[in-house]
């Protein structure tokens, strides 16, 4: 078995990583608890913004089957979870996937989720910036008249959440926090209007649950079910950032996996509540054809418009500042894995720098701004930035998704070697290639 990640002295601008001072040589270790580590990955899946436009194109495939489509995805993920959580409780570290891939199935494959890994981080800083920007500029100007290009939203937050980033970790967090508490109880009023009014009259059903809710049109019934089933496991991409944490937080061995999975279960509910509202609130027969015949739509402003219109322009900005702070997040664990991997000598030394104080991966964190700022606006402007946003998302979800298939092969790989102690054939195995399979 390899040495560790963070245990490896590599070279950082000619010098040996064990002969920099303390404070420039490590992330700061056990600054952060458990609460921290499941914020982020929280935040990284955008709970109000994945629910807002993930289910504009599943609804035109599946109909009122949305709720069914998000509970297979989310009993899917947990299969990948698990092998996040294997692999946190033996070798936490903010390499995470990259690591775990190095450590399970070798370093050839460990350089490559690193270049397929910097492509996911890469994208994930416009993508998340662009859909923020564009919708920010929509809301502004339908609901008050204030009209300014989406170039300039996206330079001031982004250089908003470098300056949260740059200022540490736990600020960061705390931002984050701040946010996903606004974000979620925002939606949860909306929740507790709609099922009240809904179900005085007789509306809540288990219907949206079950198969006989997907329409057989278009391409067919199980074509519908595949991609219904494909965008709700999606929606979970994120949950596996609390890894990134591993070197900064407390008993990581214990609370990254706890996190993994606490994360998992907190949005898991959020979308199931989400998604159903939506689905009866709407109206079951009118989803599939109301989604499929318009892209556009926004199926909560017109829920709330319905039923709340006091409430409408707030489920509105929430549902865009999800991109905020999720924006933050990615920025921050994606950071932590180009500083490992930097440190490991497979990327430039200058994303290996710490801030001697604070000790923050600042030259990781600089560089995605610089680099996903400027990627941004020349695609965003190339053909424009709903076409952007679509364009990054289909890449960083491919990226990540060939990442999460090495992190499972790699966890049986890992365990077997450990011997029959280490080794349970459910969890190092069954689950694993299940995941990798489906």
């Amino acid at each position: 078995m390899t040495t560790q990640p963070s245990d490896m002295p590599t070279t950082l601008r000619g010098q040996l990583v064990d002969d920099l001072p303390p404070a420039q040589d490590k992330l700061h270790a056990n600054s952060l608890g458990l609460p921290h580590a499941i914020i982020i990955s929280v935040a990284v899946m955008s709970p109000a913004a994945s629910v807002f436009f993930n289910t504009v194109p599943q609804g035109a495939a599946v109909g009122a089957a949305i709720p069914l489509c998000y509970l297979v995805g989310f009993v899917i993920s947990l299969l990948v979870a698990n092998s996040y959580s294997e692999f946190s409780r033996e070798i936490p570290s903010s390499g995470s996937s990259y690591t775990f891939i190095t450590q399970g199935i070798g370093p050839r494959f460990g350089f490559m989720s690193a270049w397929v890994g910097l492509l996911a981080v890469t994208l994930g800083v416009p993508y998340t910036f662009i859909g923020l920007a564009s919708n920010l500029q929509f809301i502004l100007r339908t609901s008050f008249g204030f009209n300014v290009h989406w170039s300039f939203y996206f330079i001031l937050l982004l250089g908003i959440a470098f300056a949260i980033c740059y200022s540490g970790i736990r600020q960061s967090l705390n931002v984050d926090f701040t946010f996903l508490a606004v974000e979620i109880g925002v939606c949860l009023l909306l929740v507790i209007i709609v099922l009240l009014s809904v179900g005085q009259h007789g509306g809540l059903t288990a219907a949206p649950f079950t198969l006989d809710a997907i329409p057989s049109g278009g391409q067919g019934f199980t074509f519908n079910l595949i991609t219904g089933v494909i965008l709700g496991v999606l929606s979970y991409i994120g949950f596996e950032t609390a890894a990134s944490l591993g070197s900064e937080t407390r008993n990581a061995h214990r609370n990254i996996p706890i996190a993994v999975f606490g994360s998992m279960v907190i949005v898991g509910v959020f979308y199931l509540l989400m998604v159903y509202t939506e689905t009866v609130g709407y109206g079951i027969d009118k989803i599939a054809p109301d989604f499929a015949s318009n892209s556009g739509i926004a199926p909560f402003h017109v829920i709330s418009q319905h039923f709340s219109p006091w409430l409408t322009i707030f489920v509105d900005l929430v549902g865009v500042f999800s991109f905020f702070s999720a924006g933050i997040a990615i920025l921050n664990g994606s950071a932590r894995i180009l500083f490992t991997v930097a440190r490991e000598g497979l990327l430039p030394g200058f994303l290996g720098y710490l801030h001697p104080t604070r000790r923050t991966p600042v030259g990781a964190v600089t560089a995605l701004c610089l680099g996903g700022g400027v990627i941004g606006l020349i695609i965003g402007f190339l053909i424009q930035p709903t076409n952007a946003f679509a364009f990054f998302a289909t890449l960083d979800a491919l990226s990540v998704i060939i990442i999460y298939a090495l992190v499972c092969v790699g966890t049986f790989f890992f365990f077997r070697r450990q011997g029959r102690g280490h080794f349970k054939l459910v969890r190092h195995a069954v689950m694993p290639f299940g995941a990798t399979f489906i």
